[in-house]
C-alpha cells in the first residue's frame, strides 16, 4: 500500500533531510508534503524547501508556507512556478477567515492548491512572545466562511483541531471541500483521544474517509506515529478501502495527482 505523509516539515537541524529520506525508506513512506516554516517554528524555509524538491523530485511534494497577514497572492503564484503543489498556513495576524484574506484563498483556488491550516494551540520556538499569536486566529470553524465562499479550494484541518476536535469533525462531515489530519507529538492530543475513543467526533459512517494520514513531527518519531495509526485502523476495524484513501489517495486527489 502506498504511504505519503501529507504534514511534514524540514527542520534546521544538520542532515535532518537525509535521515528523514532514510526514514521513509526504512518504514515505506514513498512521499511526503514538505515545508519550511522558519526559525519561528525551529524550520528551515521555503527556499530550502524548493532545494530539497530538487534533489528529491519523486520523494517530497512541495508546500509552501504562508502567514496571512505577512504574504501575497503574488508570492502564491510564484510559488506554483516553482513546483509547489499545495500550501502550509499558520500563525495568521488576524482570523483566518478575515475578509482581508480572501485574495489568498481566490488565487489559491485558481491555482488548484490545497491548504493545509494549523488548527488549535500552536507550539512556538523562538521569539513568538513578540508576534501576538492568538490560537483563537486559527480555531477550526474559521475555516467555514473559507470553504463556502471558495467551493472549488479543497481545505485539510490539521490535528483534528487539537483540542476543538468535536468543531473539526461537524466541518469535515458537513463540508465536501474540508479534510482533516490527525497529526501530532505521540503523547499529545492523540493520546487523549485514544483514550477517549475517537470514534466520539469521528462517528458517522464513512468518517475515516474524510481523513489524511500525516505525522508533523521529528523524523525519529515518524515510526511511532505510524505504528500508533495502523493500530488505531485495526482497532476500528477500518476496511482497506478507507486504509488506502487515508494512507494515500486522498491527499493525491486533492493534489491531483491520483
Amino acid at each position: 500500500m502506498q504511504i505519503i505523509d501529507a504534514h511534514a516539515h524540514l527542520y534546521d537541524v544538520p542532515n535532518y533531510l537525509r535521515n528523514l529520506i532514510q526514514t521513509m525508506d526504512e518504514f515505506g513512506i514513498n512521499k511526503c508534503c514538505l515545508s519550511g516554516l522558519g526559525k519561528i517554528f525551529n524550520c528551515k524555509t521555503n527556499e530550502d524547501v524548493r532545494k530539497a524538491l530538487k534533489n528529491y523530485p519523486k520523494r517530497i511534494i512541495g508546500s509552501y508556507f504562508i502567514r496571512p497577514g505577512r504574504s501575497n497572492p503574488n508570492e502564491i503564484e510564484e510559488a506554483h512556478n516553482q513546483g509547489f503543489k499545495m500550501l502550509k498556513i499558520s500563525i495568521p495576524t488576524k482570523a483566518y477567515n478575515n475578509r482581508s484574506f480572501f485574495p489568498l484563498w481566490k488565487q489559491a483556488e485558481k491555482l488548484q492548491m490545497p491548504m493545509l491550516f494549523h488548527t488549535g494551540i500552536v507550539t512556538i520556538f523562538q521569539n513568538g512572545q513578540k508576534e501576538n499569536i492568538s490560537s483563537w486566529n486559527m480555531h477550526p470553524m474559521r475555516l467555514e466562511p473559507i470553504a463556502n465562499a471558495f467551493p472549488n479550494l479543497n481545505l485539510i484541518i490539521a490535528h483534528l483541531g487539537v483540542h476543538w476536535n468535536e468543531d473539526a469533525a461537524e466541518l469535515i462531515r458537513m463540508r465536501p471541500n474540508i479534510y482533516s489530519d490527525i497529526t501530532g507529538e505521540p503523547d499529545g492530543w492523540r493520546m487523549r483521544a485514544d483514550n477517549i475513543g475517537m470514534k466520539k467526533w469521528l462517528w458517522w459512517e464513512g468518517a475515516f474517509k474524510k481523513l489524511l494520514f500525516g505525522t508533523d513531527v521529528f523524523y525519529s518519531k515518524i515510526p511511532l506515529i505510524l505504528k500508533q495509526d495502523k493500530i488505531r485502523l485495526d482497532n476500528y476495524n477500518i476496511d482497506e478501502n478507507t486504509r488506502k484513501l487515508y494512507f494515500s489517495k486522498n491527499i493525491l486527489k486533492l493534489l491531483e495527482m491520483d
